[in-house]
């Protein structure tokens, strides 16, 4: 009894000791930022001439694979009647699977297994990847492309463009907003429209001319492939082979494509205002253009830091100073979009229409701020974590869009196989003195154009000490 009663006297101390040691108030200092483990990044080419993007994990019980094809960009797509046809084709399966059978099949295992007319995928046990990876690449092996599927897919094909010309379309609502938004637009597509399908050339469709636009594009030279698990080169190159050796090789699609945009970047500051004379609100939005913020451009980390330190997030001073400390709404944030056009940011809140001026007044201060003042230490690092946390809850899972999404780029935009790891140092590497040199670059209080949607009636005379006002009905009538 005596040992009983000593044990929980020692036990009660102990967690006595446990407990003064821990102060819920007090947050755990952050560590220095180091690289993300993903896992091994290999670039190869199978043995069929297929591109091979492999993420090694060791030890890793799951795997998951996804072959995407060259297929035309849509803009150039000179054969849509003929893609429609084999997308339709896929999704009945293939000749030996049909997709009840696919669906069963991964139902009982617990997997994925999916193919479209642009991509296969397959994920799983690796211990069940010789069950499982048949049925995936019997999409490309043994295509169901047959006399009686093509004539169904073809006449689907007409009805739905017959239904198109009779169905009376309901009346898309076209506000002068919408419009003018688009009218607004900092970057505009040059690029050539898609190819419109016709009747006529559904009609022409064969057997024979779906298995020449399948071989065309749907081959392994016009491939490549991205396989996340326990694989070694050899072990992933060897499985590609068995797996893969009924699919044949074919010639690489080369095009000269390019997405252009002809660009209209605002000189100086301009406001417009929509009356909604039953708003009660405000909705206000300060947007302006950055130029050169591409993805996975030099400049990244460092936009990302920025943004989240002016508008992105709870804590941000955009949203401290409209939400937590004026009241004004219940948040405001800005919306950073990188991009191929070069990007563009997007400052937005809803207020009080008899507060719209003392917002915008605040949108504009939080701007001036980031241009002119450094960041403290305690709000950079804040951000610094706060990025670093989300991208590694981002790169946790196998099918990470993230880590899918760099395998797809990787080629195009050059990028070693550390990016991903060693992307959190960069975040880490950003001073504050660079985010005031970003600001002064990318915030653009005196460049920007600014839609408002309230009542007119209380907001008019109140914004003209800020820039050039115009004033609209909800027709696009001018309100003079």
């Amino acid at each position: 009894m005596k040992k009983i009663i000593l044990f929980i006297l020692l036990f009660t101390f102990a967690f006595a000791v446990a407990e003064a040691q821990i102060d819920p108030n007090v947050k755990p200092a952050p560590t220095e930022a180091k690289p993300i483990r993903i896992g091994e990044f290999h670039s190869f080419v199978a043995d069929n001439n297929m591109r091979v993007f492999l993420i090694k994990k060791a030890g890793y019980p799951k795997f998951r694979i996804t072959v995407e094809f060259g297929v035309p960009l849509i803009p150039l797509e000179r054969e849509p009647e003929a893609r429609r046809v084999l997308s339709d084709i896929f999704s009945k399966g293939s000749s030996i699977f049909s997709a009840a059978q696919i669906k069963d099949k991964a139902d009982l295992y617990a997997a994925t297994i999916t193919g479209f007319v642009n991509s296969v995928t397959c994920s799983g046990m690796k211990s069940q990847i010789d069950t499982l990876f048949p049925i995936m690449t019997s999409y490309l092996t043994s295509p169901g492309i047959d006399d009686n599927a093509v004539k169904e897919a073809v006449e689907k094909g007409l009805k739905k463009l017959s239904d198109s010309g009779t169905t009376v379309a309901k009346p898309t609502k076209s506000t002068f907003l919408a419009r003018l938004q688009d009218s607004l637009t900092f970057y505009t597509s040059t690029t050539p429209p898609k190819m419109e399908e016709t009747v006529e050339e559904f009609k022409n469709i064969t057997k024979e001319s779906v298995e020449s636009y399948f071989s065309k594009y749907i081959n392994p030279d016009n491939s490549y492939c991205i396989l996340s698990g326990d694989f070694t080169i050899e072990e992933a190159n060897a499985i590609i082979m068995k797996h893969f050796k009924g699919w044949k090789g074919g010639v690489r699609n080369k095009t000269d494509f390019e997405n252009s945009f002809s660009k209209s970047f605002p000189t100086s500051t301009k406001i417009f205002v929509i009356d909604n004379p039953n708003a009660v609100q405000s909705r206000i939005s300060v947007r302006w253009p950055m130029g050169d913020a591409f993805p996975y451009g030099e400049n990244e980390a460092l936009l990302m830091v920025m943004n989240q330190i002016y508008g992105a997030g709870y804590m941000s001073n955009l949203n401290q100073n409209i939400r937590l400390d004026k009241g004004l709404s219940y948040g405001a944030n800005n919306i950073l979009s990188i991009n191929i056009t070069g990007g563009q940011c997007s400052s937005n809140t809803l207020v009080r229409n008899s507060q719209t001026a003392y917002a915008l007044e605040n949108i504009f201060f939080e701007m001036l701020r980031m241009r002119n003042e450094l960041v403290s230490a305690k709000t950079l690092d804040m951000a610094k974590n706060g990025l670093i946390g989300d991208y590694a809850r981002s790169m946790s899972q196998l099918n990470s869009p993230a880590i899918i999404g760099f395998g797809m780029v990787k080629d195009k935009f050059n990028l070693p196989d550390d990016y991903l790891t060693t992307y959190p140092l960069k975040i880490a590497s950003v001073t504050a003195e660079a985010i005031r040199e970003a600001a002064q670059k990318y915030i653009k209080p005196y460049e920007s154009l600014i839609i408002i949607e309230g009542k007119v009636a209380d907001i008019k005379g109140t914004l003209e000490k800020f820039a050039p006002v115009e004033y609209y009905t909800q027709e696009g009538v001018r309100i003079l």
